[in-house]
């Protein structure tokens, strides 16, 4: 057997670890990092933290904050500009999976070392290879190993300011991962171990995250960070696909794979007991389970996932795929 597995060079993890923030700045030697994030998130203690750490150092900090959720391309080019004219030498991602992504792919294409501080227990984007964003309207997966961070610091402690939906929809994300990482066929022995573990930490800790217990939080990141890590090497396959229109129409990533994951499990055969279990889960977070559409319209999108249907145990046709929306979108036409 060989494989290849690619991870951040370091990965930190635990409750309040970005306080070692300035620590790793100066490992990579960036005096003047960039800050990307999101408007909400200039509010919010994490940002304030972070950007207090800094300021205490005499760095020179620039920030962009206009990351959108489900971002555009056009959003990561503008903050390259930003890049650029404040002349930085590194870039920190400090959000959702969407700052990360952006600044991802910012920094592979300024050149500059990154740093990777999600705020949610869901997409495991620091710890991946890859960077998801909208390309005239269409999500689009750019993947490089250039695109890993050189430092991943998973702090759950910058996680208990989620709202309850975002716990919920975030964590069914990381959930999909798991299991879609588990199945598909370029998965091994690494990220399968992995895949399972993050899986029964998410059953077990999701319905009490939602209320806010600091264990469960605590315990969805490291599944999150564990199930990131399994799926960036091995990639995810149908029920990502899936949700991928959804999200174009403007459903929230993890709430379209929360739609969408279930059949795309049965149509896989995937152990019925587990989908029974995962419907429970969704059901309780409070989750929706349907959305209206055009079946076929959708599944042209579908089938033009190359990516994600080459990695799916069982060949999907369009016909399938229409079958599939028809079956579970309440409402769908076409």
């Amino acid at each position: 057997m060989s494989l290849t597995f690619i991870v951040p060079k370091t990965i930190i993890f635990g409750w309040d670890s970005l306080d070692g923030i300035v620590q790793e700045l100066r490992k990579l030697n960036s005096a003047s990092p960039l800050i990307v994030t999101s408007r909400g998130m200039v509010r919010r203690e994490g940002f304030l933290k972070l950007t207090g750490f800094i300021e205490k150092e005499k760095f020179h900090a620039a920030v962009f904050n206009e990351v959108e959720p489900e971002p555009a391309v056009e959003t990561a080019e503008k903050c390259l500009k930003v890049v650029k004219e404040s002349n930085c030498d590194s870039v920190v991602g400090l959000g959702g999976g969407s700052v990360i992504d952006v600044a991802k792919k910012v920094a592979m294409d300024s050149g500059l070392p990154k740093i990777m501080i999600p705020t949610t227990a869901g997409t495991g984007s620091e710890v991946t290879h890859e960077s998801v964003l909208k390309v005239k309207g269409k999500k689009k997966a750019f993947v490089d190993e250039k695109l890993t961070a050189d430092v991943a610091i998973v702090d759950p402690s910058l996680m208990m300011t989620m709202s309850r939906r975002l716990i919920a929809s975030s964590g069914i994300d990381a959930l999909a991962h798991a299991v879609e990482s588990y199945q598909c066929k370029r998965g091994n022995e690494l990220t399968r171990t992995l895949a399972h573990k993050a899986y029964s930490l998410i059953k077990d800790n999701i319905r009490k995250a939602i209320s806010y217990d600091a264990d469960a939080i605590s315990n969805m990141a490291l599944a999150s960070l564990m199930a990131g890590t399994a799926f960036g090497n091995s990639g995810t396959a149908l029920g990502h696909a899936l949700a991928y229109p959804l999200s174009n129409q403007g459903v929230p990533h993890g709430e379209a794979v929360a739609i969408m994951l279930p059949p795309a499990l049965e149509f896989n055969g995937f152990e019925k007991g587990i989908i029974s279990e995962i419907r429970g889960i969704i059901r309780d977070v409070g989750l929706p389970t349907s959305f209206k559409g055009n079946a076929r319209e959708m599944a042209a999108v579908v089938m033009e996932d190359e990516r994600h249907l080459s990695n799916n145990p069982r060949e999907v046709t369009f016909e399938d795929v229409v079958r599939i929306y028809r079956e579970v979108v309440e409402g769908t036409q076409g």
